[in-house]
């Protein structure tokens, strides 16, 4: 009878660590509190740092920091924000650049992982969001006869970081729902 305990035991013990390391983890991290500096970014003076005065001194006075729609998200999986500056015409010609930075683990300051300037192919300017922690770039692409209202084409470049910086995951052309069709 003593052997058949002792078996019954040790089955029961491996059951359950069995049942343990096999339960699936949903990535809801939720539980886990964030680092302490998780929003330190927020705290910096971004028109003082250089990368930025560059991209202002290059558009040659044509836009500003739009401080006020800074999009701050984790970016990187850190669970520390990134901040995505948006350098914004002022006018109707929407954003004409952007820049990404990440905080720096030794607290020396923002690291910039990315840097856009729209081109004269793009329409509308440059828009960011962040879809499920990644950031998603629109920008509207005129067609031969497209209206200087109305790009027919949105190009959607989704970002993905690589350990050091944002690449490119994916690029995609949609027909634009808003553009006017020739008839």
């Amino acid at each position: 009878m003593r052997p058949l305990l002792v078996y019954l035991i040790v089955v029961l013990i491996l059951a359950v660590a069995f049942s343990i390391a096999c339960t699936s983890d949903d990535g809801d991290d939720s539980a886990i509190p964030p680092p302490p500096d998780a929003a330190a970014i927020r705290d910096v003076d971004f028109a003082k740092l250089p990368d930025v005065q560059a991209t202002l001194s290059r558009l040659s006075g044509a836009g500003a920091l739009d401080a006020a729609s800074v999009l701050y998200a984790d970016l990187s999986g850190d669970r520390r924000e990134e901040a995505v500056l948006p350098i914004a015409s002022g006018g109707s010609a929407g954003n004409l650049a952007y820049l990404v930075y990440t905080p720096r683990p030794s607290g020396e300051g923002p690291a910039l992982v990315l840097s856009r300037i729209a081109d004269r192919t793009t329409a509308g300017g440059l828009r960011m969001e962040v879809v499920e922690g990644k950031l998603v770039e629109t920008v509207g692409e005129y067609g031969l006869e497209d209206p200087l209202c109305c790009p027919s084409i949105l190009r959607k470049t989704t970002f993905r970081w690589d350990g050091k910086q944002l690449q490119v995951e994916r690029e995609e052309k949609l027909p634009n729902p808003g553009a006017q069709h020739k008839e």
